[in-house]
């Protein structure tokens, strides 16, 4: 008997609406088959993942794009308390950031300097969601 897999979820964790609908318009034409959720800032994100992780509310993702700037709890903030967790999966991170400086490059694992081209942003995604669906047009 088969029994279906859940699709992979993506956190985008973006407090600027110009860069959640850049990353969200992008996601929805490459087809794949995560799926994604987005909270506008640090404070949520973690939550997010509490839920994920006492309730079973929301099941953890499996990407996380995490943006460094944000109001309330900043990205390195919400990076710094998800490795003092033990996940029963391993989270990935993608940092999403305007900054080029090579101290906020190497406190984060990936990391991908905004303004992102549409090509790096669809390739990233392939990499990240084992699950393709097909181009939409």
């Amino acid at each position: 008997m088969l029994t279906e897999t859940p699709n992979p979820i993506l956190l985008l964790v973006e407090d600027s609406e110009d860069d959640a609908f850049f990353f969200r318009r992008t996601f929805q034409k490459s087809g794949m088959s995560c799926s994604l959720t987005h909270v506008t800032d640090g404070a949520q994100a973690i939550a997010f993942l509490q839920k994920a992780m006492s309730s079973g509310e929301h099941r953890l993702p499996h990407t996380i794009f995490l943006d460094l700037k944000m109001p309330v709890i900043n990205g390195f903030e919400v990076l710094d308390w998800i490795r003092k967790q033990t996940f029963p999966v391993p989270l990935n991170v993608i940092v999403l950031s305007g900054s080029e400086q090579e101290e906020d490059k190497a406190r984060a694992a990936d990391y991908l300097v905004k303004p992102v081209r549409v090509s790096d942003l669809d390739r990233l995604l392939r990499d990240v969601c084992p699950h393709e669906i097909g181009a939409h047009a």
